[in-house]
């Protein structure tokens, strides 16, 4: 069955190599970011986020209005951003809140009010959802939020699937401007598989780690329809 597949962040890095897999199915698939990335079979529209909640509501309904009937929602944006929290501005600690949480909620309420089918929903976090770093304290809060926001939508049996994936560093533009070691970091293409291949069969949540150096993953959590643990 062709389904219309949106993916927030979905011009680089892993939201990029998942758009090229479901394209390559034949899905319909949409494409939200701050720039174009000119993949042949998606449609593309802007959409870069501020610490303005308001135009971010603006922003979002605009970008769901251009992309009808949505089955899967995968939200894979985000940004790095480092400083004890004394060092962030209120604008910086704005902007991570509504790209890392803010977002993908109202992204969420309104494909489930515009749906007449269970909505599927794939969010990407980060090693950061279950490790505290010093200089990273908004960005692993965002992500940490982001995961139990996944695992309390799992409640709702008028949702579809829900999956979360947190990758443990990857080779992508992410870490560009950074001092960052990026060697045994993982290959964006090898996520996107493990992703696809997570997202199938029947469950109703999971949660899975995507682990370094080794690569390799490690599933924590399987709830079936039931939402009994198996």
């Amino acid at each position: 069955m062709k389904k219309n597949i949106l993916i927030v962040g979905g011009t680089s890095g892993v939201g990029l190599e998942l758009a090229k897999h479901y394209v390559k199915e034949g899905h319909n698939v949409g494409l939200t970011g701050r720039q174009n990335p000119e993949l042949e079979g998606a449609t593309f529209q802007k959409f870069s986020m501020t610490d303005d909640p308001v135009q971010l509501a603006l922003d979002i309904d605009q970008v769901l209005d251009g992309f009808n009937n949505v089955h899967t929602l995968i939200y894979a944006a985000g940004f790095l951003q480092r400083g004890h929290i004394d060092e962030l501005a209120d604008d910086q600690l704005g902007t991570m809140v509504n790209v890392g949480l803010l977002a993908p909620m109202m992204l969420i309420q309104r494909l489930k009010r515009r749906s007449d089918h269970p909505l599927k929903i794939m969010l990407i976090t980060s090693s950061s959802q279950y490790t505290p770093r010093e200089l990273e304290p908004a960005y692993c809060a965002t992500k940490s939020a982001l995961g139990m926001l996944g695992a309390s939508l799992v409640r709702d049996k008028s949702l579809g699937k829900v999956l979360v994936a947190a990758p443990s560093g990857i080779r992508t533009p992410f870490w560009d401007d950074t001092e960052e070691d990026t060697e045994t970091m993982l290959d964006p293409s090898w996520v996107s598989e493990q992703i696809v291949e997570l997202s199938g069969g029947s469950f109703k949540y999971k949660f899975a780690k995507l682990l370094r150096d080794p690569a390799r993953v490690e599933v924590v959590e399987t709830l079936d329809d039931n939402l009994v643990t198996i």
